[in-house]
């Protein structure tokens, strides 16, 4: 005996060592509930079994086991001893599987944004819009107030109206780029949203997970 398995506490322990007459040793089960195990195999079969969602039960003082299930929304039926689909479970499956890609989803696409900006201080990144705004209105009206670029032409030596353009050319620029993230990023949701069995999402949860950055 390699092992014993208590069918209600659903856990193993190691059979007891018994002194026989002769001067050697039996192994015996402690008690009710307590059935042998012969092999490593069985004890990981069994365990998957209690782990997986599938049943472990004992017929004529035999030790028999379901495997995992096949599946989280799937149950095993003891009447017939075969797996069967819940079709609530498998609803709730995949309103949760949504939810989850719609989650993961937001997550790519704020990454795919953030590397646009790699190799730039956040100090910097939060001066964007101050720039954009001063050079949109500078733009507009050449006497209208512009503190930040001033500053970064004087210090920078470069004409006032080349850093100007420079704003407005890397404003567009990062406009467009972050449109095409929001755009793939609502076109997955769109089709996320319109899918119902689990190997759809499945295909979709790839996709979005090799999604990267491209301007069409």
């Amino acid at each position: 005996m390699f092992k014993q398995f208590n069918i209600k506490s659903k856990i193993f322990d190691e059979p007891l060592a018994v002194r026989t007459e002769d001067g050697g040793y039996t192994f015996e089960t402690s008690g009710d509930d307590w059935f042998p195990v012969n092999s490593q195999e069985e004890v990981n079969s069994i365990w998957l079994s209690v782990t997986g969602g599938g049943e472990v039960w004992v017929e004529n003082g035999v030790i028999k086991y379901s495997g995992a299930a096949p599946t989280e929304y799937h149950f095993f039926d003891m009447k017939t001893k075969k797996f069967k689909e819940s079709q609530e479970k498998k609803n709730n499956f995949l309103t949760s599987k949504k939810e989850a890609l719609l989650t993961s989803l937001a997550d790519k696409a704020d990454k795919i944004k953030n590397s646009l900006l790699v190799g730039y201080p956040q100090t910097e990144i939060e001066s964007f819009y101050r720039q954009e705004k001063e050079a949109l209105a500078w733009q507009v009206n050449n006497k209208a107030d512009t503190p930040m670029l001033k500053q970064i032409a004087r210090i920078r030596n470069i004409p006032f109206e080349v850093l100007v353009q420079k704003v407005i050319e890397k404003s567009e620029q990062f406009a467009l780029a972050v449109g095409v993230i929001i755009g793939q990023r609502q076109a997955f949701e769109d089709k996320l949203l319109t899918l119902d069995t689990v190997d759809d999402l499945i295909k979709l949860e790839k996709e979005i997970e090799e999604w990267k950055f491209q301007v069409n």
